[in-house]
């Protein structure tokens, strides 16, 4: 058996069935390019086709244009809405107020991590506990 080259198709183990191979190939391709001479269509309708597909996209841009336009105007409603109720439940800078409080909170938990919560229990336990009993006793 004759070894294939690799530019051969399987199956075509001498030149005689490479030839013929390549024949069909070409009568294949010829038929094909009848056939689509046979399908041409006129110029003019080519150009009205391309005309209705030029209609169709500027509808979409015009669509997408308006749905542009109505998701803006929900984002800006959106924010003057959030920026109200922040005026109305703070006052006057109420962003300001709010970076202060949150400024604060994060100091006010630092110190409290630095303090020896241990020992000051220890200490505190015995008063807390008098306190209760005294209550208790009342």
């Amino acid at each position: 058996m004759p070894l294939r080259t690799p530019t051969q198709p399987a199956g075509s183990d001498t030149e005689d069935e490479l030839q013929a191979h390549l024949a069909e190939l070409e009568a294949l391709a010829m038929a094909d390019g009848e056939a689509m001479a046979q399908r041409s269509r006129p110029f003019e309708d080519v150009q009205a086709d391309l005309y209705a597909l030029r209609q169709e996209i500027d509808h979409f841009r015009g669509r997408l244009h308006v749905i542009t336009a109505q998701a803006e105007t929900a984002v800006k409603s959106r924010a003057e809405w959030a920026d109200a109720s922040a005026h109305a439940q703070l006052g006057q800078y109420p962003w300001l107020k709010l970076a202060g409080v949150m400024a604060g909170t994060f100091i006010a938990t630092r110190l409290i991590r630095s303090l020896p919560l241990g020992p000051l229990l220890t200490a505190a336990l015995p008063l807390v506990a008098t306190s209760i009993h005294g209550k208790i006793e009342k």
